[in-house]
């Protein structure tokens, strides 16, 4: 199934082949919201359309960094990314890194090590979160999490939420977008404003 978003005014609508709107979301309304999906398949479709819209930001479970940079300079690559910095610019993201690591859970000790780490060296739930501190350092105007709970421990589960509680603290007024994969027993989503159900494609007969 093909998918197309587009934006009006200040709100994102995710439509259909058929031009049917299937979430329709503010940009600057906050909240969490969570669109569950039948198959990888239309994941990636879904993903394709958002990612199309200026100022989305899409997250994977995985921490989406380069393996072959460090931490550090992963980290270093986001935040240069088309901005000139002057040395007052570079100190004040320094700051804003570390207090963004604190608030996620990390020890002054883990943070002292982990900008010399390759990507392929951490556990997931760290380049997970390593990922996701990128994008509260050069937040879009919407962070999609994409399935960012498969194959998970309950507990593990929680821990996500709890780091992902962070970026609402930043950023009150930026919506997250939360896409499964259809599953038995998804965690719940505190304070999940909407839920949008995809349906799976019939197969022609």
């Amino acid at each position: 199934m093909n998918f197309h978003a587009t934006l009006k005014g200040r709100t994102l609508v995710l439509m259909d082949a058929a031009q049917r709107a299937l979430l329709t979301l503010p940009l600057d309304g906050g909240g969490r919201h969570r669109m569950v999906v039948p198959d990888p398949a239309m994941i990636q479709s879904v993903l394709d359309a958002l990612e199309a819209i200026p100022g989305v930001a899409v997250l994977p479970a995985d921490g989406g960094l380069l393996n072959d940079l460090t931490v550090a300079d992963n980290l270093s690559l986001a935040l240069h990314y088309g901005v000139t910095a002057d040395v007052a610019t570079v100190k004040g993201w320094e700051h804003a890194l570390e207090a963004a690591l604190r608030a996620c859970g990390l020890t002054e000790a883990r943070i002292s090590t982990l900008g010399r780490q390759l990507p392929m060296n951490l556990e997931r739930s760290e380049r997970w979160l390593v990922g996701f501190v990128r994008h509260l350092l050069r937040p879009g105007e919407l962070l999609v999490l994409d399935r960012i709970f498969a194959g998970l421990s309950r507990q593990q589960a929680n821990a996500m939420m709890v780091m992902e509680a962070v970026h609402h603290a930043f950023y009150p007024l930026r919506p997250t977008l939360f896409i499964d994969l259809d599953a038995h027993e998804l965690p719940a989503l505190p304070d999940c404003r909407s839920l949008i159900e995809l349906e799976p494609v019939a197969c022609p007969s």
